[in-house]
């Protein structure tokens, strides 16, 4: 094989794979969190790249001598990486809306702190639920699905072609619809703990209009929140693994 051949072979074909493949390690749970440094992300995914090559190889088309061809071809390939992560990513995100709205029903949404995945602030038990869900992706095995779904993306999307935007962009607000109601779900006990909380407040408030109604329940609703939760986190986390796992199984079988 000559230098020549080599250049728009090999170090071709691997390119274009890393295209696809850094772009979804950048969004996937776990791999691309922003505590995560940078170095770490990029050698995972040329490692990813080189070890998916001897596989994917037959499949990548031959170098376009066009310019214009070629920034296709690699845009291509780096839109389907990034649907894929956003797809992981936005699942991953009803954690955190399930725990900005516990954290509303508890009291306590006032109580920031920083949340390692987008390195800003956000509610305690958002942040606390978003880490317990990379915790157990780890634990279960899930990140091996992940990474095997990554692969699976080369049987659905062929490189070379540009993805279906249409159907795409309808993927991505239907598992934004399913993230908005997974979310719902594992908050559902809060909703209609602070249902009956507030209604009950309300209704001492009218009763005993001299009564520090916030002060006086405000220990009981800490108390019956974090009670809640520890009852409930299991059961929670357990049907997101299962929404998580469903999601991704459509792109390996």
């Amino acid at each position: 094989m000559t230098i020549e051949a080599f250049l728009t072979g090999s170090i071709f074909q691997f390119l274009l794979i890393f295209a696809r493949v850094g772009a979804a390690v950048s969004l996937m749970p776990g791999f691309g969190e922003v505590y995560v440094a940078v170095r770490v992300r990029l050698s995972f995914a040329l490692l990813l790249s080189f070890v998916l090559m001897p596989l994917v190889k037959d499949m990548i088309p031959v170098l376009p001598p066009e310019p214009a061809a070629l920034g296709i071809l690699i845009l291509g390939e780096i839109t389907i990486g990034i649907f894929f992560g956003l797809i992981c990513r936005i699942i991953l995100m009803a954690t955190l809306t399930a725990g900005m709205t516990i954290a509303l029903q508890m009291g306590i949404a006032n109580a920031l702190s920083s949340d390692p995945t987008t390195a800003q602030q956000g509610a305690v038990t958002g942040n606390f639920l978003v880490a317990v869900a990379i915790v157990l992706i780890f634990a279960t095995g899930l990140d091996h699905l992940t990474l095997r779904a990554l692969v699976g993306t080369y049987g659905l999307f062929e490189p070379g072609q540009m993805p279906p935007l249409q159907d795409v962009a309808n993927m991505i607000a239907r598992v934004t619809a399913d993230s908005f109601l997974l979310a719902m779900q594992m908050s559902a006990p809060f909703l209609v703990y602070g249902l009956v909380l507030f209604v009950g407040m309300g209704l001492i408030a009218r009763l005993m209009p001299t009564l520090q109604v916030f002060f006086v329940v405000m220990p009981l609703q800490l108390l019956v929140g974090f009670g809640l939760m520890a009852v409930t986190i299991s059961a929670a986390m357990i049907w997101f693994l299962e929404v998580y796992r469903n999601h991704l199984t459509g792109f390996v079988e």
